[in-house]
């Protein structure tokens, strides 16, 4: 099976898929792409079968993925599967290196986010330099060969680009997680403990209760919700996009039934069901 991931090697991602990948048992040959966007696109072109992708962390700082949101929303792949990974930020430097002959500190946006007490206690004068992935701040820091630069990244990462880990562990919450989904042509076959993901759009949101409206259609049914997010809708401040995961597969007596009375309500001007798949262990 080819598998998208987000590239280069060394990724929090790549690290959920591989995880993924064990987990299933699956004989794989991984695509790395070097934005989700082009992990989708990826999917939608058949270049892969499935693509591993981040959409939630457990800090408020970092919280949704929006990018992965959005694009659930427009592309055709539906989430098939999930994996829940545990987030060690790591702080890489070249060899001989000290703490204070850092100056620049090269991570993805959220990564430093996650960081910032350690950063502000130890290195708070160095200059935060933004990336577009952690692995690809530990590749470039080793190719400036610099020893003024540092990374935040995983612990594959410095094996994969030779670096020394400075510090281990620098996140400022040690529960941190993050959420990653599995996306494909199709979604899961019931297991008996599933998740689907849902989203809806109204036509007039100014009329009081919409979104109690289709709330309570899971509630009368004893579905449980477990997430809700809204993002403002492209050009607008006042219309949302609603996303949410609900307890239950597709196929499920309540849950297509409430799915079925949802998808009529004439005030949703949008409604799609992203996937049903087993909930990660």
């Amino acid at each position: 099976m080819k598998i998208g991931l987000l590239g280069p090697d060394g990724t929090f991602t790549a690290e959920a898929g591989f995880r993924y990948c064990k987990k299933k048992n699956m004989k794989t040959e991984i695509i790395w792409y070097n934005s989700i966007e082009k992990c989708f696109d990826g999917v939608d072109k058949e270049e892969v079968e499935r693509a591993v992708v981040p959409i939630l962390n457990s800090t408020a700082d970092a919280s949704w993925v929006n990018e992965t949101l959005k694009k659930l929303r427009n592309n055709g792949a539906v989430i098939c599967d999930e994996q829940i990974l545990d987030i060690r930020h790591n702080l890489l430097v070249l060899p001989r290196t000290k703490l204070e002959d850092i100056v620049y500190i090269h991570s993805k946006d959220k990564a430093i986010q996650q960081c910032k007490k350690y950063l502000s206690r130890y290195l708070s004068k160095a200059e935060l330099v933004n990336e577009n992935s952690t692995a690809y701040a530990a590749m470039k820091i080793k190719e400036i060969g610099e020893k003024s630069r540092a990374a935040i990244a995983t612990l594959r990462a410095a094996e994969l680009y030779g670096l020394k880990v400075l510090g281990r562990g620098i996140q400022d919450d040690q529960r941190n997680k993050t959420r990653f989904i599995v996306v494909g042509k199709k979604d899961s076959e019931r297991t008996g403990r599933d998740k689907t993901t849902l989203l809806f759009e109204f036509k007039d949101v100014a009329r009081s209760g919409i979104l109690v409206d289709v709330l309570k259609e899971f509630s009368s049914r004893e579905i449980s919700l477990a997430y809700l997010q809204s993002l403002p809708k492209e050009g607008s401040l006042d219309e949302f996009t609603f996303y949410c995961d609900i307890l239950g597969h597709r196929e499920d007596e309540n849950v297509r039934e409430a799915l079925r009375i949802i998808g009529d309500y004439k005030n949703l001007a949008f409604f799609k069901i992203l996937g049903s798949y087993p909930v990660s262990a």
